[in-house]
């Protein structure tokens, strides 16, 4: 999502081709309006590549050995890539920074690194994590998409000059919807793994609707967790609802109905879907912890809730919600002003542009 942002942002000044690894069911070459994606050839099993969706357990074994295939792999066509660019833009540094730094040693091209969080730094294995700060090192850039994650790359990993730009999302594409009635309608999107806690989401609706308060919530979304959710919420005598997977016009809408949107994530980057919330004028219930509750000022654009795992902890905030009911109107309209302000896709283009043109005066 953030690859097609920026190349869609930046076109014509940029043209874009990107490398990843190719699945069964997908194409070698494919073009798009705004990027080429070209896919290299992992021989992997197909179960084993899927780890990044969360889908089905890969063991840390296999896992090494997929991110092995896929720099052996990738070392011929981003080679190849490499003498037709000016620059390389590597998202996460592992497993492609190992061939991006195997392949400057011919081809010497700037080289910058975004860090989006989670996968590549929070949840990284100790045993990766030399590998890890040794491609940061190394880079002429390192992008951290939030200002948490960069203090922790600098503190913890030892990375220097890291430049902080936020992820962006087009909010043209988002508009506030309803004033807030009597009930307060919560919505969550997000991918269904365990660190969301959305079965404790769920069991704090319950208590609220229990207590008599007047309260729903919609869920979205797919992952390992989705037979336990949507059981959890079939459950809840009808104040749980679960649509499953939506796509973008669905979710829009979605939001556009929402009093408030909820993301009880143990540890973000920086949520795009809580910035989609922003650019809808909802505020945001989120975990108050480093990275989700970056973009959320309590009071003005949401609230916090101090402890995610936590169900009475999660009942207190929204207990919180349901006293401030007559400010969610005011509260929409400051959302919505500081998601155009800070979080806007022209923002964070205009951003990475900065970075790309001052690295190519440098090597000039």
């Amino acid at each position: 999502m953030v690859l097609a942002a920026i190349a869609q942002g930046l076109s014509p000044q940029i043209s874009n081709t990107v490398l990843t690894r190719r699945f069964r069911d997908t194409a070698a070459c494919e073009d798009y309006e705004h990027l080429s994606v070209r896919r290299y050839w992992n021989p992997a099993p197909e179960a084993w590549k899927d780890y990044a969706t969360g889908a089905r357990h890969v063991s840390f074994l296999q896992k090494c050995v997929v991110t092995g295939l896929d720099v052996i792999c990738s070392l011929g066509p981003l080679r190849r890539l490499a003498v037709e660019s000016d620059l390389v833009h590597l998202h996460f540094p592992l497993p492609l920074g190992l061939s991006a730094l195997a392949v400057r040693a011919f081809i010497n091209r700037p080289l910058i690194v975004t860090v989006h969080g989670n996968a590549d730094v929070y949840e990284l294995p100790p045993t990766l994590a030399p590998v890890t700060r040794a491609v940061l090192k190394r880079a002429d850039a390192v992008v951290s998409v939030s200002h948490d994650l960069a203090h922790y790359l600098q503190n913890a990993m030892g990375v220097p000059n890291v430049t902080v730009i936020p992820n962006g999302v087009d909010v043209d594409q988002f508009r506030s919807g309803r004033a807030a009635g009597t009930a307060v309608n919560l919505f969550s999107v997000c991918r269904l793994v365990p660190r969301k806690n959305i079965h404790v989401l769920i069991a704090a609706v319950e208590q609220i609707v229990t207590e008599g308060g007047s309260l729903s919530l919609v869920i979205a979304g797919t992952g390992p967790e989705k037979d336990r959710i949507e059981r959890l919420a079939r459950r809840s005598a009808g104040s749980v609802r679960f649509v499953g997977f939506i796509d973008e016009a669905q979710k829009r809408t979605l939001l556009s109905e929402a009093d408030a949107f909820v993301q009880l994530s143990t540890r973000e980057g920086l949520s795009i879907a809580t910035l989609e919330a922003l650019a809808s004028g909802v505020p945001c219930i989120v975990s108050n912890l480093p990275g989700v509750r970056e973009p959320i000022t309590p009071g003005h654009t949401g609230w916090y809730v101090d402890d995610p795992e936590n169900v009475q902890s999660v009942v207190a905030t929204l207990r919180d919600v349901l006293a401030q009911r007559s400010t969610l109107i005011e509260m929409k309209q400051t959302c919505r002003a500081v998601a155009v302000e800070r979080y806007s896709l022209q923002r964070m283009c205009e951003s990475y542009w900065t970075v790309f043109t001052d690295l190519l005066k440098a090597r000039a």
